[in-house]
């Protein structure tokens, strides 16, 4: 499976989870191999407008989502707000209340990425200055 897939299928399953937790941001890391692709995660999201319990939830419900496709569950850190820089933002404030921020994805994947945060969230993609 290719690695933007996996990316937005952790994503995608953890929307569906759930929402979050109100430190403000959640720091989302793994490391592992989802059907023998090695995968790293590094994402973190920023509450906007969600209560604390929902925030955790969806922090929570992120972290789970790659124990589903046979991974460890992420490590969250909670924080006051997601670190700068990064290498991509989708803000779905408007929807979802939340704005997903992204440090590790391969360049091949920024693309899809794009496509999945403005065609199936309906947010608002920046590309950042990370590489």
């Amino acid at each position: 499976m290719h690695k933007s897939v996996l990316a937005l299928t952790v994503l995608g399953a953890g929307l569906l989870a759930g929402h979050a937790h109100a430190n403000n941001a959640c720091l989302l890391e793994t490391k592992t191999t989802v059907m023998g692709v090695p995968l790293e995660v590094k994402d973190c999201i920023q509450n906007s407008g969600m209560s604390a319990r929902d925030f955790q939830a969806q922090c929570n419900g992120m972290s789970q989502a790659v124990v589903s496709m046979g991974g460890p569950p992420a490590q969250i850190t909670f924080m006051a707000a997601c670190p700068t820089p990064f290498q991509a933002r989708c803000d779905v404030s408007g929807t979802a209340r939340s704005i997903f921020y992204y440090y590790k994805r391969e360049a091949d994947t920024m693309d899809s990425l794009k496509m999945s945060c403005e065609q199936m969230m309906r947010g608002t993609y920046t590309r950042g200055t990370l590489r």
